[in-house]
């Protein structure tokens, strides 16, 4: 983050953690406390307030409490749902859409788990009932919800086209077509989405002309992501950037370098695209910079589990004095 917004963003992401502590405190089986090395609250309030440093508390808390919730929601995607099918993965982020506008709670339109997973499928779609709430309370949301609710399902087909993939359902993709499925399911699409109606004066016309701009930036921190997650993909059988290059014949280091080389690439042609954003969408423009240069400096840094609240007020603390 610019070195001038350090104690502006790491002040504004600890005053945001308590209230999503308490709109998650409900949901323990789903999302760690906070002091837990396995919690991803204090990263998501530090990369909502890196992303907008002088938004409102209440703005910034609910940017965290939603990439807190996605997190979650795709760890059961990824880890919870055992021997679900494509079109159980489908079923679910339809049944996320269905909730976003409003419609209740339906356990017969979920897909079912068993034994601890079920809390925890549970746990999620309730949190993320409390999260549409408040979203929705929004002067601005109602112009999101229709396209909001769209790019969930189809973030739900692209999860689902992973799972075939992983599960050998139908071989492996090239590169070129695994990337623009994988930037949809880094969910960096549906964040921002939120992120407009939370945010933004605007009306949807917003997002339709930040379409190139959001596409780009998924697809680095999409990459970037890959580049720290691979070694724990492959032991998963999960198809990754650096993973489908090595099947192409690359070593690892090549298949690394490869990808480090796409991620700069595809930085300067996101940094272009911002610039040919209108002066009325500056504020989209500052937002989508600060949003891939924090996240994809720490993804390539580090994961984004054992880093705890008590690590952030310390850095917090450290910055002060």
């Amino acid at each position: 983050m610019p070195e001038p917004d350090r104690g502006d963003v790491l002040n504004a992401a600890l005053d945001a953690v308590p209230e999503v502590r308490r709109l998650l405190l409900p949901y323990t089986a789903l999302f760690a406390d906070g002091d837990s090395a396995a919690s991803r609250l204090a990263f998501s309030c530090l990369s909502a307030a890196a992303t907008f440093p002088h938004a409102r508390r209440e703005q910034i808390a609910d940017l965290g409490a939603l990439s807190t919730i996605l997190f979650g929601v795709d760890d059961i995607a990824d880890n919870v749902a055992g021997d679900w099918t494509d079109r159980d993965i489908v079923a679910l982020f339809r049944r996320l859409s269905d909730v976003l506008t409003g419609a209740p709670i339906d356990d017969a339109g979920t897909p079912s788990v068993q034994g601890p997973a079920r809390e925890a499928m549970r746990e999620a779609m309730h949190a993320w009932q409390t999260w549409c709430a408040r979203l929705r309370a929004y002067d601005g949301a109602d112009a999101y919800l229709p396209d909001l609710a769209r790019q969930l399902e189809l973030t739900g087909e692209a999860t689902a086209r992973e799972r075939v993939w992983a599960t050998g359902g139908e071989p492996w993709p090239g590169y070129e077509e695994y990337l623009p499925n994988a930037a949809v399911t880094f969910l960096y699409h549906t964040w921002w989405l939120a992120a407009l109606a939370i945010c933004g004066q605007d009306t949807a016309g917003a997002w339709r002309s930040a379409a190139a701009v959001t596409d780009l930036g998924a697809s680095c921190l999409r990459l970037a992501n890959d580049v720290r997650t691979f070694q724990r993909e492959r032991s998963e059988g999960k198809p990754n950037a650096v993973l489908i290059h090595e099947r192409a014949g690359l070593s690892t280091e090549a298949a690394v370098e490869r990808v480090s080389a796409h991620i700069r690439e595809l930085n300067a042609e996101f940094a272009a695209e911002i610039g040919r954003l209108p002066a009325e969408l500056a504020w989209v423009a500052d937002g989508q910079y600060r949003c891939v240069a924090f996240s994809g400096g720490w993804y390539m840094a580090r994961d984004t589990h054992a880093y705890t609240v008590r690590d952030l007020a310390a850095d917090a603390d450290a910055h002060r004095h």
